[in-house]
Parts: structure tokens; C-alpha cells; sequence
């Protein structure tokens, strides 16, 4: 098993593999978002790897950078750690970015927002929430 893998808990088989490619990552990292390509099919700790923001022995920032991904529905899930947790922290910087994020993805306002992946918290359609940022 890759080291990532040991730390989310979850084989990448084709079945993450493909429910990777059907989403699209983001992240805010030092207070900037970062959208990843459409259709990668690894996790957010390899993307960050390839970013050069962290490696396998040195992966701390996981527990720092709030991360998250939208859905082929379009809605939206965010969280961090390797354990995909939330906090009022990452909620206040999420919440900060959510303008940017759905003016660069264009997405509907009726959309959703999720805390955690599964979903744990809901905070309604992103037209709900664009205030408050």
C-alpha cells in the first residue's frame, strides 16, 4: 500500500481512481485558491506532492491546507486532514474563498456546500452563503 493511501485509509483501486477523475479538487493554500486540472484521477496528498508543497515524509500541511471538491453534480465539499474534518478555522476560510470558487468553476447558486466528505455538516445552497465571506 502507498503511503498516502495508508494515511486517507483507502486503496486507490479503479473505483477511487474513477470517482476521482468525476470530481474536481480545490484548495486554499496561504490564503489563496488553487483549482486543480478537471479529470486527475489521484487524491488531493498527490496533487499537493506534484505541487511541491509537501512529500511523503514531510505531509503536515494535510492537516492545514482547507481542501475540498465539487461534485459532478456541482456541489461543493470541503474539509482537511487525512480524516476530512471541519472546524469554525477552515469554515471562516472556506467561506472567505466561496465567491472566488464559484465565479472560476461557475457554479449554480442553487448548488450545495457540504462539510467533510461523506457529507457531516450541511450549509444550504451556495446563494445562502455567499454573504457570508
Amino acid at each position: 500500500m502507498k503511503v498516502f493511501e495508508k494515511r486517507y485509509g483507502i486503496k486507490e483501486d479503479e473505483t477511487v481512481k474513477s470517482f476521482h477523475k468525476s470530481r474536481r479538487m480545490f484548495c486554499i493554500h496561504k490564503d489563496k485558491l488553487f483549482i486543480a486540472k478537471p479529470n486527475l484521477s489521484y487524491s488531493h496528498a498527490v496533487w499537493f506532492e506534484k505541487e511541491g508543497w509537501m512529500s511523503k515524509e514531510k505531509d503536515e500541511l494535510m492537516n492545514e491546507i482547507v481542501r475540498g471538491i465539487v461534485n459532478n453534480e456541482g456541489n461543493v465539499y470541503f474539509y482537511t486532514g487525512y480524516d476530512f474534518q471541519i472546524n469554525k478555522e477552515i469554515e471562516f476560510i472556506f467561506f472567505n474563498h466561496l465567491n472566488e470558487l464559484v465565479k472560476q468553476l461557475q457554479l449554480k447558486s442553487t448548488a450545495k456546500i457540504f462539510g467533510v466528505w461523506p457529507p457531516r455538516k450541511k450549509y444550504g445552497q451556495i446563494k445562502d452563503n455567499l454573504s457570508l465571506g
